[in-house]
């Protein structure tokens, strides 16, 4: 019964990287509107933001936000309407919480505004149907976006192959007007147009849609799982998220984190454990400069931001450096980082790409001033010449501001293809006295 693993890559969202097919991650569900179908809306944001950080601490890798309610039958509201209601919480969450903060609306409206207020992730019930726009945002963005298949306005009697063509068109759209393949999550969409049959017939073929190359999202949480009052139905939930898993489920979408996170965990035991590559730790080495704003803050802020997903093991001093190419900005703060780490050469790139991302740099002239700046100097021995990323880093051998921390951590590494040490590369320079040791290291940890 389970399905053959295909690699779908990574997705990056924020500074969060999600490798499809190590593990189930769970979206956790935050409804702000009074009419939810499960009875589990919020009115107040202090419960809304509570509930959403005791979803991350039973182990919520998303937080999912809605404002409207989904349920057969529920009234439309405006724009106002829920972006009163869901505005506040994402503004608090963006400060308080570290998962990334999705917003579950088709209005573009209410994503441009949730987006500005922190979210980092579309949720779009209609698959851009109701608002084709909203996949201009996320590709403007950088952000993913979940496409779903809706089939409430358009009844079918074959459900797979409808979802399979919907599916594929908002693919097609999203991909068109410049969303990254990799951005893409699909969702089957269960409970939305579908019969009772029809949703049970799509948990069991959900390896069917394998075929659309991207991750699948489940959302069968407290959804036409037997007779019974919503709040009753987490075995039901628990037993159609098992098979969605075998089947090839990437995301499931649940009210009841903590339990739905054990499915998970036990489902993965079984259905992944075959299929999993062994996971090697790299070595790699990263430097961080900044000129703009609080450097050493903004140094602080990229190492609190890369450390859930890399582990720093060794941190130069800080190195206070005059400016390269451009001589008329502030002096940059520059460390150099040894790290371990699973991620490949690619998704460290976006990772790095990210949290520069995050923390306002913008695409500007060559060697402008930024809030913050990270290079990939080596990864291993490996050597990588690509369209978007060459290590070792080209510059590296000659720029003091490198060699300096870098020989300060790891004076004895060898250059994989110049075949010389990091010592010996620095005493190649004519001088490096425009680097001048300011401190010790950040302690970044606290």
């Amino acid at each position: 019964m389970a399905v053959k693993v295909v690699s779908l890559g990574a997705t990056l969202c924020r500074t969060t990287i999600f490798r499809w097919g190590e593990r189930t991650f769970v979206m956790g569900i935050v409804n702000v509107s009074p009419d939810s179908f499960s009875g589990d809306g919020l009115k107040s944001v202090d419960a809304a933001v509570a509930k959403a950080k005791q979803l991350a601490a039973d182990g919520a890798d998303i937080i999912d936000i809605g404002g409207e309610s989904t349920r057969p039958g529920s009234l439309p509201i405006s724009i106002d309407e829920e972006l009163r209601r869901i505005l506040p919480v994402v503004e608090r969450l963006s400060e308080e919480l570290s998962v990334p903060v999705s917003v579950d609306t088709h209005k573009w409206e209410v994503a441009r505004r949730a987006l500005d207020a922190g979210a980092q992730m579309i949720n779009d019930i209609w698959g851009l149907k109701k608002e084709p726009r909203l996949a201009e945002l996320a590709a403007g963005r950088g952000v993913p976006i979940i496409v779903m298949s809706n089939q409430r306005e358009q009844p079918c009697h074959r459900i797979v192959p409808a979802v399979l063509a919907d599916l594929r068109r908002a693919i097609k759209l999203a991909v068109e007007v410049g969303v990254p393949w990799e951005s893409i999550i699909i969702d089957p969409g269960i409970g939305f147009g579908k019969t009772p049959a029809q949703n049970l017939e799509l948990v069991w073929r959900l390896d069917e849609l394998r075929v659309l190359r991207r991750p699948i999202l489940l959302g069968t949480s407290r959804k036409f799982m037997l007779d019974l009052p919503s709040d009753q139905r987490q075995e039901g939930t628990a037993a159609s998220i098992a098979i969605g898993i075998a089947k090839g489920a990437d995301i499931v979408r649940v009210h009841d984190v903590r339990e739905m996170v054990r499915v998970c965990q036990m489902s993965d035991a079984i259905v992944r454990k075959g299929l999993r590559r062994k996971v090697e730790l790299a070595t790699a080495y990263l430097c961080l400069g900044s000129n703009l704003g609080d450097r050493q803050q903004n140094l602080t802020k990229a190492l609190k931001l890369m450390s859930p997903q890399v582990k720093v093991v060794k941190l130069s001093s800080i190195y206070e450096t005059e400016p390269v190419g451009y001589a008329d900005q502030p002096l940059f703060l520059n460390v150099v980082c040894q790290i371990s780490t699973t991620l490949s050469p690619q998704q460290l790139l976006y990772l790095a790409k990210g949290i520069e991302h995050c923390l306002g740099r913008e695409a500007s002239f060559l060697n402008a001033p930024r809030p913050i700046d990270i290079d990939i100097l080596f990864y291993d021995d490996r050597i990588v010449h690509s369209e978007d990323l060459t290590i070792p880093h080209p510059r590296l051998a000659e720029r003091a501001f490198v060699l300096v921390p870098l020989a300060e951590i790891a004076p004895d590494l060898v250059h994989p293809e110049k075949g010389q040490t990091v010592r010996q590369l620095l005493g190649k320079l004519k001088s490096v006295a425009e680097v001048q040791k300011l401190s010790e290291t950040i302690d970044f940890r606290q």
